[in-house]
């Protein structure tokens, strides 16, 4: 592990050099993260046999990385005021889980009508978009284990989910930036654009002043501020730890207790009947769900004995997004290229699909749904996340709206709420999977799936028109 810690700090340095003297890079927000991991990628396929030990090592990361990044996020968050903007809130809520929903909708569609046909592929091959579009590469490594679960059994879903994640950042990058081009010159902009140049990307810290990571919120006398963060984010993944050996132990004993637990016939049908068990169930969810609360408890603990403002969101914020700079390091340079290969052909599948309803969405429903006064500005945002990350479309909303002036911003952080315990790698895109895909036919899940985004639609453009009148 120290060696692989040591590859991976290696590569990270590399990335951060590349970026910094290839300018294609700056200009087009790749990530040094990327870079690294697609470095690693390189030298672990040049030479598999030297490098074997680490990538078995880099793929264990993941699981845990992630459990780190979804600790922090309910941690670091206040719960969020809709007073003011209900109704703009609301849409944007809305918007989201249209996009979300609809990739997974699409995706079974395509699986049913193009991949199934011809690729013998579990019916959760379908939720690829939505778990490396919108759910990005985090979602890419959680969702590498529901894949793996003996109900689904998708080989390579790790591996095929980090590729639509990287594929999706990139595209994402590219695609958004001829779209804030074309926004620019049909004046669908209400706000002063920023150019689109190599020099506005370089995203130079100024060298005069050095911000800091965070604020204090200790004495350094007592402990050193940084160290307090760390301890938060530790305690909540100790909890999630134990909410999820306490959840699996009480389902254990709960089915032990009324015999539930053990098959009633051999083979085949005792292995179905296993399976079926809650406490199967129970243990397909995996750790990042419980750390998750775990953020929630600590700061809900803080809150009651008045220490609530001993977190300090920025300083989490940094020691998550390193957790994810590395998660992404560490999931790209071990992609399983054999896994990948055999189902290349329908993986581009999905991915076209996932393109044109990324398109169609910023294009169309956006106008749609969206309040009128910055409907592209927060349709950019929506098309980075949807295509990557949420940092994807902040940087593209800067390009138009430099100075957050619009409101754009602040809708979307306002609704995010609404849909991110949920949909984008919350609780239905793990849920959805283990819990209905594989138990229904794939045309029944495709068609309801369709006609819910097709109901959510017509519920937002109805209220956007009341809203804009």
């Amino acid at each position: 592990m120290t060696a692989a810690f040591l590859f991976v700090a290696v590569l990270l340095l590399l990335g951060v050099m590349l970026r910094a003297t290839i300018p294609i890079f700056r200009w087009l927000y790749i990530p040094a993260s990327v870079i690294a991991g697609t470095i690693g990628f390189g030298v672990i396929q040049f030479a598999p046999d030297w490098f074997a030990d680490w990538s078995a090592t880099l793929r264990s990361w993941p699981g845990w990385l992630i459990a780190v990044v979804f600790a922090g996020m309910l941690l670091e968050r206040k719960p969020a005021s809709l007073k003011e903007s209900a109704s703009r809130v609301g849409r944007q809520g809305l918007m989201v889980w249209v996009i979300v929903v609809g990739q997974t909708a699409l995706g079974l569609l395509a699986t049913w009508l193009l991949v199934q046909p011809i690729y013998e592929v579990p019916n959760s091959f379908g939720m690829l978009i939505e778990t490396g579009f919108a759910g990005g590469h985090g979602t890419a490594a959680a969702m590498g284990q529901v894949f793996a679960h003996p109900k689904i059994e998708l080989q390579g879903g790790l591996d095929l989910g980090v590729l639509m994640a990287t594929c999706g950042l990139v595209y994402g990058i590219v695609s958004g930036i001829l779209w804030v081009n074309l926004g620019v010159r049909m004046k669908w902009v209400g706000t002063a654009a920023g150019e689109v140049t190599a020099e506005s990307a370089s995203e130079q810290v100024d060298q005069s002043v050095h911000p800091p990571i965070g604020y204090a919120r200790i004495s350094n006398a007592v402990m050193d501020p940084l160290l307090l963060q760390v301890v938060w984010l530790a305690l909540a993944m100790g909890i999630g730890i134990a909410l999820q050996q306490s959840v699996a132990w009480g389902i254990g004993e709960i089915e032990s207790w009324f015999g539930l637990g053990e098959p009633e016939s051999q083979g085949a049908e005792g292995a179905l009947s296993q399976r079926m068990t809650l406490q199967s169930v129970v243990d397909s969810f995996p750790l990042f769900i419980y750390t998750l609360f775990g953020g929630l408890i600590v700061r809900q603990v803080l809150r009651v004995v008045r220490q609530e403002d001993s977190i300090d969101r920025e300083t989490i914020n940094h020691l998550t997004a390193t957790a994810m700079d590395v998660l992404v390091v560490a999931a790209i340079a071990s992609l399983n290229v054999t896994a990948v290969a055999t189902l290349l052909v329908p993986f581009s599948i999905l991915f076209f699909v996932g393109v044109i309803w990324a398109g169609f969405c910023l294009l169309i429903l956006a106008r749609w749904l969206l309040p009128s006064k910055h409907w592209f500005e927060l349709g950019l945002i929506n098309y980075g996340m949807s295509t990557g990350t949420t940092a994807t479309g902040f940087v593209l909303l800067r390009l138009v709206d430099p100075e957050l002036e619009s409101g754009a911003a602040e809708d979307y952080a306002l609704a995010a709420p609404l849909s991110s315990p949920f949909v984008g790698g919350g609780m239905i895109t793990v849920g959805l999977p283990l819990l209905v895909l594989e138990g229904i036919p794939i045309a029944l899940s495709a068609i309801g799936l369709i006609l819910v985004v097709i109901a959510m639609i017509a519920i937002g453009r109805r209220w956007n028109r009341a809203a804009n009148d």
